[in-house]
């Protein structure tokens, strides 16, 4: 009587990979240090743009529409010497800059002349808009 031997088969464990907490937080971390520096150069260069295109003589306007459309128009001043620019703070409105720059005129009147220099259709500001005022009302 024969006996046939099977050959030895060597059975390996089965490695399966898991993701502990730590690592998880690892990958998302490593994941998002592209957005985050993209997001960083961005608003460093940014800034740049801005500020070389107000050195040119060129400004930028922003303004909503009525519609809530954010535009912004690049404009160059005709005479820059002369040109009075504001940077609106928070809380500040157009009637305010009105009275307190021209306490002498009716600030109606002065209102209407800042909406159409800056080509404002809505008189709701932002805080950090620049605002070009008129130069005697």
């Amino acid at each position: 009587m024969t006996t046939a031997f099977a050959p030895a088969v060597s059975l390996s464990p089965v490695i399966r990979l898991r993701l502990t907490r730590r690592g998880r937080v690892v990958f998302t971390t490593l994941a998002a240090l592209p957005v985050v520096l993209g997001a960083l150069a961005f608003a460093v260069n940014g800034g740049g743009a801005e500020a070389s295109g107000s050195a040119s003589g060129i400004d930028l306007v922003s303004y909503t529409t009525d519609s809530g459309i954010l535009a912004t128009l690049a404009y160059s001043p005709t005479d820059v010497g002369s040109a009075r620019f504001i940077t609106v703070t928070p809380g500040q409105t157009l009637w305010n800059l009105a009275e307190e720059n021209f306490p002498a005129a009716d600030p109606r009147d002065v209102v209407a002349d800042i909406k159409r220099l800056n080509a404002l259709s809505v008189e709701t500001l932002q805080p950090g808009q620049r605002l070009e005022l008129p130069a005697n009302s």
